[in-house]
């Protein structure tokens, strides 16, 4: 049966629409003092939350609202492996950019220090931030866009509307160039979401356990990550989402060959 998939580019023009009076906020009270600097727009993370509630509860009642809380400790879907790899993914990926800028004499501060007693706070903050976005852009959405167009197709699609969501909050602190990049980045981080949902037993605690590194390495490098080159991330980024396909494919066909080898032994 051919999934309907105008409910779910209703689902992303819904995100923006609804999202716009948080915009608003954020332009005419911006609010200090929050965590790690946040804007007081952030609280449009509960857009997706909510769509996702309503469509899960559309599609299967209460039983569908179970399973998608049931989803935010799914690991056992997936590897310890995989979970790895989706953990190390963004802090090794912004590690590089950081080497790569001080080797390259681009603007860095050199007396950085990492916050390291900020890393635990962190971490269970961005987690649970992760958790409302991850409802709509991966159980919601990733699933039916995968099938439809594919994972690049998908991660193009569903990165692209994350972007755009993200572009006014950027552009309260960033420059063109920054923001730019980061718009490409965000489209490459959505495609290698996908490549672990799929890859990796569906399990919506991948996409959240990325989201949440996305936020505590950019957090983690100088300055609240406002010395970040988006366009170097860009590349690295390129890069370690090439190899994570090649693994986890390489992954998917040895798990199938194996399976066929045990079916025809029996």
């Amino acid at each position: 049966m051919k999934t309907d998939m105008r409910k779910y580019f209703t689902f992303l023009g819904l995100t923006l629409i609804l999202s716009v009076p948080f915009y608003i906020l954020g332009a005419v009270l911006p609010v200090s003092g929050l965590p790690f600097e946040l804007p007081i727009s952030f609280l449009m993370i509960f857009v997706p939350f909510i769509l996702s509630l309503i469509y899960a509860w559309r599609i299967n009642g209460k039983h569908g609202i179970l399973a998608i809380f049931e989803g935010i400790f799914d690991a056992k879907k997936t590897k310890i492996w995989i979970v790895s790899i989706c953990a190390a993914c963004m802090p090794i990926t912004l590690l590089l950019t950081y080497f790569f800028m001080k080797f390259a004499a681009l603007p860095i501060p050199l007396d950085y220090v990492l916050p390291y007693w900020d890393i635990p706070m962190m971490i269970v903050l961005y987690f649970l931030g992760a958790i409302p976005e991850e409802f709509g852009w991966t159980y919601t959405l990733t699933g039916p866009f995968s099938e439809k167009y594919g994972p690049e197709k998908a991660g193009v699609i569903i990165g692209g509307v994350w972007a755009i969501w993200h572009i006014i909050p950027w552009s309260w602190a960033h420059s063109g160039s920054w923001i730019l990049g980061m718009v490409f980045l965000n489209i490459l981080m959505r495609i290698i979401m996908v490549y672990f949902y799929i890859y990796g037993g569906r399990s919506l605690f991948l996409s959240i356990i990325f989201h949440t590194t996305i936020n505590v390495s950019f957090g983690l490098f100088p300055v609240n990550g406002s010395y970040v080159n988006t366009w170097i991330v860009c590349a690295w980024m390129a890069l370690i989402g090439f190899s994570i396909k090649f693994i986890m494919t390489r992954h998917q066909i040895s798990k199938s060959k194996f399976g066929n080898l045990t079916s025809k032994s029996t």
